[in-house]
């Protein structure tokens, strides 16, 4: 149920005035897609964070957390920060509003999931391409891998004297708990029409073979992220390369390196998007995304800890094999991720 203030309410009466009356004109029609954007801000609870002109706003939507779809991701990931689908849904709404001109992105992620960053960055993409409008970007705490390749979509980057950027690269990582079977004398039986359809299993260890294979498959996710950083960044491949090898970078070390533009916190990023673009009085705003599915993902992690928990105090070998297949239906099949610190 949604509650509404008296300004909601205010705001709800003259919408729906104009269109009782059927508002004629070009600055009629103005007026009520003003109050309509005004009146989608108090239903959706998005902040002002500067008072402006409706008729020339300037989004903010923030990108905070691990970029992973939730909904089929792993438990170990934050369910309280980033919602993809509702983000991905709030670019596709700045879409069809016609008062916004510009994009202020805000990124505090270590990165995500390859398909989910990629996704993102395409759909920020999209939206600067369809609309024509410009997307600066404002580093916080950090912006690393895929939160820093999402960044690529932007006109201009700032970054804090203390933000964290960088690790260009793909990683996965494989549980593996042959050993702890092996302890207990436990063996699992695997029908397969092929040598490798139970590659990174974790029942048992990785060949030399399927490890070259992992590297070559990780290798075309690699390429991806060098690409969107030659464009994004307009620099050429052989400049790329050497500083993507995974580390990561201060902010002043990334904009010695040209991964970004400006030191500079939010507002540094929203005044330069106002002077760049005379949108000086525009009113700023901070979209918020519906969060969903969170208490779901909440009891995935407590459940989680729970077996790792068992594990770890080994109480005999009952425990251990119900935490074992726990773990097994928990952690689901390995995937590549562009994820600073990996998984």
């Amino acid at each position: 149920m949604i509650i509404m203030n008296k300004k909601s309410w205010l705001v709800v009466i003259a919408a729906a005035l104009l269109l009782f009356f059927g508002a004629q004109g070009a600055s009629l029609r103005q007026e009520r897609s003003n109050l309509n954007a005004q009146l989608a801000e108090e239903m959706m609870g998005n902040k002002t964070i500067e008072e402006g002109s409706s008729s020339k706003r300037i989004a903010v939507l923030t990108v905070e957390g691990t970029i992973m779809d939730h909904g089929e991701g792993s438990p170990l990931k934050e369910p309280f920060t980033y919602d993809h689908k509702g983000t991905l849904r709030a670019i596709e709404d700045l879409k069809k509003d016609n008062n916004v001109k510009g994009l202020i992105l805000e990124v505090n992620s270590p990165g995500g999931g390859t398909f989910e960053s990629v996704e993102l960055y395409r759909a920020l993409r999209s939206l600067k391409e369809e609309k024509k409008i410009p997307i600066y970007v404002s580093m916080k705490k950090m912006a690393a891998s895929g939160g820093y390749m999402i960044s690529m979509a932007g006109d201009k980057i700032f970054a804090d004297t203390e933000t964290m950027t960088g690790s260009i690269g793909v990683i996965a990582s494989a549980y593996n708990v042959k050993d702890l079977m092996d302890k207990y004398g436990v063996k699992v039986e695997t029908f397969k029409t092929g040598d490798h359809k139970d590659m990174l299993s974790p029942y048992r260890s990785v060949t030399d073979e399927e490890r070259n294979m992992m590297k070559d498959l990780l290798n075309d996710s690699y390429q991806e992220f060098l690409k969107i950083v030659e464009e994004g960044r307009h620099m050429k491949e052989d400049d790329v390369k050497p500083l993507a090898d995974g580390r990561i970078y201060s902010a002043r070390q990334a904009k010695d390196k040209h991964l970004i533009d400006e030191l500079g916190y939010r507002k540094d990023a929203i005044a330069a998007l106002k002077k760049d673009y005379n949108l000086e009085g525009a009113k700023v705003y901070q979209v918020k995304p519906s969060q969903v599915n969170r208490l779901v993902h909440f009891f995935k992690r407590f459940s989680l800890g729970i077996s790792l928990q068992k594990l770890m105090r080994g109480n005999g070998l009952s425990d251990d094999l119900q935490a074992v297949q726990t773990l097994s239906k928990q952690l689901g099949s390995p995937r590549p991720y562009y994820l600073y610190g990996g998984e």
